[in-house]
């Protein structure tokens, strides 16, 4: 039913504002004594004020005075600020009823506190009205020196009101809080919240109402008087001073009769259109009769306005939800009208969440258009002179530059659903705000990077309150990485999840910045160690020969796992070893995806025909003529990467001779010339053995090759690589008096000719081969150990093969043991707590089983038996049901389960989940049509 106010909105608020409004409060936050604004409105200030005349100030803090000019027309209350890089409070005490919040906001200079760091939560009361929130930021959206956030909420009889102000941490505790002026203003009981009696505001949309009681706060978002109804001066200082006016017909209008008002995701929103008969009656009937839609919604089929005199204002109130999450920014609610001019004001209100939050990010700056200052002093520049000639050169550069804008608005319609990631990457990956971004760096404090590059700078950053640390990578604008690459990083590493790749945590979208946020990798990168760049200078060379060994396994790992470890193919494109992160155990991270290339591995073509990107010096020679990717072009730069950890040179080398510019051609002419020990960086003499440099050689050689089908797979290259750590890790300790490595037995041949003559088997499989066929001397003068050393027998397995990881886990898992079996409580519960799998129920897995049915049964172990299941949804699943005499105890099960459940691998079958029945555990797994290799075998 149509609510009537049977009095003027004048006559409701001043002929009742001395009850209504007494004990109203202005506070000119910062200042002293009472100031009067240029509407004559008076304001009291926080300091040097009797305790009965000005609110009570809570924690530590300081008032403080614009730096520069004064940044408003009226300077009260906006000369002034109290602020803080602490928390700090106002306590109100006022009478209890429905109050209105004015909070006044000018981010002007302050002394001793910079511009961009006001980031600050503000509470009232129990309800949360601002986090993460900066001025400064919301000023420049707005494109306004000074604006005003307005609330509403309820003050119970005996009540304080506490407005709190506590800045966001940051790592130098420069963030800070301010607040130029409060005001505190009783407002008419029933005015917004629903009254007794009252049914509640629809909904849009649906059949239910919702019922404003005194537990919801409201934050004023918008007031538009639509057709200028004449607002009495009174007014302007009153509750409804800050109705907004619309200068035109055309003003935040898609045509004559539709209103479009941007609010934020993830909240409802109370909207109170205002009607009125004055110069809108319909003569034919007497009365107005027309039809309102919210959102492209019905909200009023027909609304009768009904007879009254001029002055008779009618409201209509809506409930419209707009759902989402917060950081997907704003969203317009559109207000339809099938009758022009029938709206003579609107206001929308924010509704508190059931979290008592009112708190939205923060805006996104305005975009510039340096097209439009162009135009403004294209006339001066011109001159007068010849007015057809300028008109002229003003047209043909309009219409240039309409093009160009249509034409990158067509390129970013066509290419923004194909760069944005999907769904399920936004909720794997987390999206930053450029807020958050600016808080966490500093607003990109050069005294928190800590690597840079062709892309940008690299910061150090505290995310969630200085909970987390993070690297944030900052695209520069002048970047030759784009859309394309970042988005492309986006989607590569959110699907991937490997040991030995950096993990990316989330990505900032906003006002043309590009930024993503990995993991924080203490340790710098492989580079840094290597050549002393950058700002880890001492880290050059203190790498010892075991742990490049294991840098370079752990580099080829998470190749091989981009490779052949996922349902796509993955070419990295920019394997260098400025993009291997090193953890603070020295573990490798493969980084920088931007320039990665994904393919299903069902595809027909084996490459890629795509432009040359990467970085010179790791360029595969046959990529760069051919034009032909593969992932044997990672296998390439990994080569160069070897051989950069052994000699400790750069790939591209600007610095050296003429014959060291190239680093791979110099290697191969050492090679070649048998001069193996030029190659060795300086800080590796004494350290390495001859078996281990002879494998490791090779395995760089093999990457190197011209062809690359002849290229080794990566998962090969780690089999050697291993070997290598192993014929460095059990060989007999080398000792020598002058600091180099000897070797034990007669010369018989050269390190390079051992290379030569395995490289020249064409079709030689990779396989390592015996280290006892390599036995050198390189030097003379060494004391070389006897033959007769003693030799720890416990090593004589040096040399076998390592089965290749990750199935070291299974090998090496725990063996039953009949002394010690953990309780079947016990491991649910650790369950709960550490394996991210769907926990079954046991109705749902005994259905599925047809209550273990023999009929289902399709395989039997030492573990137990296993049966077919078909779950609700239709999936079929295969079920692992262990016995009490099973030889698989509760150890090796949680074993198995915490194991599994961390790989992902095409061809590692896939745990779905687990179910716990009394003492009994139940695995269930993906069902394999095809049963096991023994069945087709043996039958």
């Amino acid at each position: 039913m149509l609510n009537l106010v049977f009095f003027s909105l004048h006559h409701l608020l001043f002929t009742s504002a001395h009850h209504y409004l007494t004990g109203d409060i202005a506070v000119n936050c910062g200042s002293a004594g009472i100031s009067t604004a240029f509407n004559g409105r008076e304001w009291i200030g926080d300091t040097k004020s009797k305790p009965t005349s000005s609110p009570q100030i809570n924690g530590s803090s300081t008032s403080s005075s614009v730096v520069h000019n004064l940044v408003s027309t009226d300077p009260v209350p906006y000369k002034t600020a109290r602020i803080s890089r602490t928390q700090f409070s106002y306590t109100f005490r006022v009478s209890p009823g429905h109050k209105l919040i004015r909070l006044h906001f000018s981010p002007a200079s302050y002394r001793h506190f910079e511009k961009s760091m006001d980031f600050f939560t503000v509470q009232a009361g129990s309800f949360t009205l601002l986090s993460n929130f900066s001025a400064s930021i919301t000023a420049d959206a707005l494109g306004v020196k000074s604006f005003v956030k307005e609330y509403c909420l309820n003050i119970e009889e005996n009540q304080t009101l506490d407005i709190i102000f506590s800045p966001e941490h940051s790592l130098s505790h420069k963030t800070y809080a301010f607040i130029n002026g409060i005001e505190v203003i009783s407002m008419p009981p029933d005015l917004y919240y629903s009254h007794v009696g009252d049914l509640g505001a629809q909904v849009v949309g649906q059949k239910s109402r919702i019922y404003i009681d005194n537990s919801t706060a409201l934050e004023i978002m918008q007031r538009l008087n639509i057709i200028s109804y004449p607002i009495p001066s009174v007014d302007n200082s009153g509750m409804f001073r800050m109705w907004g006016t619309v200068p035109n017909k055309n003003a935040n209008k898609i045509n004559n009769f539709t209103w479009k008002i941007p609010v934020d995701v993830g909240y409802g929103y109370l909207v109170r259109l205002h009607f009125c008969e004055k110069g809108l009656q319909m003569p034919e009937t007497g009365h107005l009769v027309f039809g309102i839609l919210i959102n492209d919604m019905i909200a009023e089929a027909n609304v009768d306005t009904g007879k009254g005199a001029d002055d008779i204002l009618l409201y209509r109130d809506y409930i419209v939800m707009v759902k989402g999450r917060k950081d997907e920014g704003r969203r317009d609610i559109l207000i339809s009208l099938q009758l022009k001019d029938a709206l003579k004001g609107l206001e929308i209100f924010k509704l508190s969440n059931q979290e008592n939050s009112l708190a939205s990010p923060n805006p996104l700056p305005p975009a510039r258009s340096p097209s439009t200052v162009t135009l403004q002093n294209l006339p001066s520049t011109l001159g007068h002179g010849n007015t057809i000639v300028t008109r002229a050169v003003i047209v043909i550069i309009v219409i240039n530059i309409i093009t160009h804008k249509l034409r990158q608005t067509w390129e970013a319609n066509s290419t923004e659903d194909r760069n944005k990631p999907p769904a399920l990457t936004e909720r794997i990956c987390r999206p930053f705000s450029l807020a958050e971004i600016q808080l966490a760096t500093e607003c990109f404090n050069d005294a928190l990077v800590i690597g840079k590059g062709g892309f940008g700078k690299v910061y150090k950053g505290f995310i969630d309150n200085g909970q987390q640390i993070v690297a944030i990578k900052r695209l520069d604008s002048n970047s030759k990485q784009g859309k394309r690459e970042f988005w492309a990083e986006v989607r590569t590493l959110s699907k991937l999840h490997h040991y030995n790749l950096v993990s990316l945590i989330g990505y900032c979208n906003e006002c043309q910045e590009m930024i993503l946020l990995y993991e924080y990798i203490p340790s710098g990168t492989l580079a840094d160690h290597l050549f002393g760049l950058g700002s880890k200078s001492d880290y050059h060379s203190s790498l010892s020969w075991k742990q490049r060994l294991r840098i370079c396994i752990g580099v080829g790992r998470g190749l091989d796992y981009l490779h052949s470890g996922t349902d796509q193919e993955i070419i990295h494109r920019d394997i260098k070893a400025s993009n291997i992160l090193l953890d603070e155990n020295l573990e490798a991270k493969i980084s920088d995806f931007g320039l990665a290339k994904l393919q299903k591995k069902s595809y027909v073509q084996s490459y890629f025909s795509t432009n040359v990107k990467g970085t010179f010096g790791y360029f595969d020679p046959d990529y760069f003529r051919t034009r032909k990717l593969t992932r044997k072009s990672d296998t390439y730069a990994f080569g160069v990467v070897l051989l950069e950890v052994l000699s400790g040179r750069a790939a591209v080398d600007p610095r050296g001779s003429e014959d060291k510019l190239s680093l791979t051609m110099w290697a191969q002419y050492c090679i070649s010339k048998g001069e193996i020990d030029q190659l060795v960086a300086s800080s590796l003499r004494g350290q390495i053995s001859p078996e281990s440099l002879m494998t490791f050689l090779e395995v760089a050689k093999r990457c190197l090759h011209n062809e690359p089908k002849k290229r080794p797979t990566m998962a090969q290259v780690v089999v050697q690589l291993e070997f290598a750590l192993e014929q460095q890790e059990y060989v007999i300790e080398i000792t020598s008096s002058d600091g180099v490595w000897p070797c034990t037995g007669e010369t018989i041949q050269s390190i390079s000719t051992g290379i030569q003559e395995m490289s020249s088997v064409e079709e030689r499989n990779i396989t390592a081969q015996p280290a006892e066929r390599y036995k050198c001397e390189i030097l003379q003068n060494a004391e070389p150990l006897g033959r007769g050393s003693p030799v720890d027998k416990r090593k004589s397995n040096a040399y076998k093969l390592s089965r290749f990881w990750p199935w070291d886990a299974f090998w090496n898992r725990v063996k039953p043991s009949k002394k010690t079996e953990l309780d079947p409580f016990s491991i649910s519960e650790y369950f709960e707590e550490n394996v991210d799998l769907h926990r079954f129920d046991w109705e749902t897995i005994a259905a599925a089983t047809n209550k273990f049915s023999l009929s289902n049964k399709i395989g039997i172990g030492g573990f137990g038996s296993v049966y077919k299941g078909i779950l609700s949804t239709g999936q079929e699943v295969a079920v692992k049901r262990g016995t009490s005499n099973s030889r698989q105890g509760l150890a090796e099960l949680k074993n198995e389960v915490l194991l599994i459940s961390k790989l992902q691998h095409p061809n590692l079958i896939k745990l779905l989940g687990y179910c716990f029945h009394r003492e009994e555990i139940i695995l269930i797994y993906e069902f394999m049509k095809n049963k096991s290799l023994d069945a087709h075998i043996f039958g």
